[in-house]
């Protein structure tokens, strides 16, 4: 059977239809991650490629549906086209199925009116729980594995049926290593950070933009209203995009000590992990945040220092010396100070303090001529 001219139907009985079924489109992938066929609990993420929390959503569901690959599926539901769908899974893989909603059917009976969304629902179709998926926690899932023992096979749940297929105009791909556009008449509230190929993609503001390559939060980084325009950027990974953003809007930048509250570290005795004690896999994120840790697969000191920065919202200085620039692993807690503070000793040598210091003050400018 073509998987590619077929739609997906889950069928789940629902205390709130009579029909009883959740009318899902054609199925882009089944889960690379999930074990068996039986399964109690399947949860439903709702989501879209234009939606940049979704990709973030999604890839915490990804951790959440490898540590927990039995009687567990998990599948990313978007009504976009199917084509469409396929090309930005080019630059964003996943390992969670994906499936297209049936003509928005299954995002309009569950009442979906912001992404991202999700729902959980048993092997009798109840809904179980409803909200944003990176609010769905370990410790939900676990009591809910253990109320619902009854399983139901996936090849009961699924009927296929026969669609049209739709073209869509193919995903762009920059033909320089470095290219920058603006965008008119465009407001993005978040900045968006995508990956095609071997390329970065930046979309937002200059002032998010530019915080996200100096590393430090969007308050440090000043900005005049008329140069703070909204762009979207491509540079080849590992690519200086800084230096060539200001170069294209013909930009300067200078920086002063500000006093104020910082997290201080003191990195004298530094001893960071290596890079085995996480491994989530290639198509998986490289963060995982929730509300009480961070956990990193891969990446630079700076780079987990900038996102614990954005998580505490507190300019973090690194005091008494230098580290290395590689990558390590990285398991965080954020969310009550004490802990935090006995994480970064006992694990990677590193004491915090919050105190008043300075930090960096960044103001960006119109070059003089």
């Amino acid at each position: 059977m073509n998987l590619y001219k077929y739609l997906l139907v889950l069928i789940c009985i629902l205390p709130i239809s009579s029909n009883g079924q959740m009318r899902f489109s054609e199925i882009i992938q089944a889960s690379k991650i999930a074990n068996g066929t039986e399964n109690s609990l399947f949860f439903i993420d709702f989501w879209a490629t234009w939606c940049g929390p979704c990709v973030y959503a999604s890839e915490y569901l990804g951790v959440l549906q490898q540590q927990n690959p039995d009687r567990f599926y998990i599948i990313s539901l978007t009504e976009e086209n199917p084509e469409k769908v396929k090309r930005f899974l080019v630059k964003h893989p996943t390992d969670l199925a994906v499936a297209i909603d049936y003509e928005g059917e299954t995002f309009s009976k569950n009442k979906i009116r912001a992404l991202p969304d999700g729902i959980l629902i048993n092997a009798e179709g109840s809904i179980l729980w409803k909200g944003n998926p990176t609010d769905f926690k370990q410790a939900d899932l676990d009591r809910f594995l253990r109320q619902n023992t009854k399983t139901s096979a996936i090849n009961k749940v699924i009927k296929t049926v026969k669609v049209k297929e739709e073209k869509v105009v193919p995903t762009y791909l920059p033909k320089k290593d470095f290219e920058i556009k603006i965008l008119k008449n465009e407001v993005v509230e978040t900045l968006e950070i995508n990956q095609i190929k071997d390329f970065t993609i930046l979309k937002g503001d200059l002032q998010s933009i530019m915080a996200s390559q100096l590393k430090v939060l969007n308050s440090q980084v000043k900005v005049p209203s008329h140069l703070n325009k909204t762009y979207k950027v491509y540079f080849k990974n590992n690519g200086n995009a800084k230096y060539n953003i200001l170069k294209a809007l013909n930009l300067d930048y200078f920086y002063n000590e500000k006093e104020g509250d910082v997290l201080s570290l003191d990195v004298s005795q530094f001893q960071f992990w290596d890079t085995q004690q996480i491994d989530w896999g290639k198509n998986i994120a490289k963060y995982l945040i929730d509300d009480s840790q961070i956990q990193a697969d891969n990446v630079t000191f700076n780079d987990v220092l900038y996102q614990l920065s954005k998580v505490l919202e507190i300019p973090i200085v690194a005091l008494n010396g230098t580290v290395d620039d590689l990558q390590h692993d990285w398991q965080i807690h954020h969310r009550f100070y004490n802990l935090m503070q006995t994480d970064l000793l006992d694990n990677y040598g590193l004491i915090a303090k919050k105190q008043l210091g300075t930090y960096k003050q960044y103001t960006i400018t119109k070059k003089t001529p």
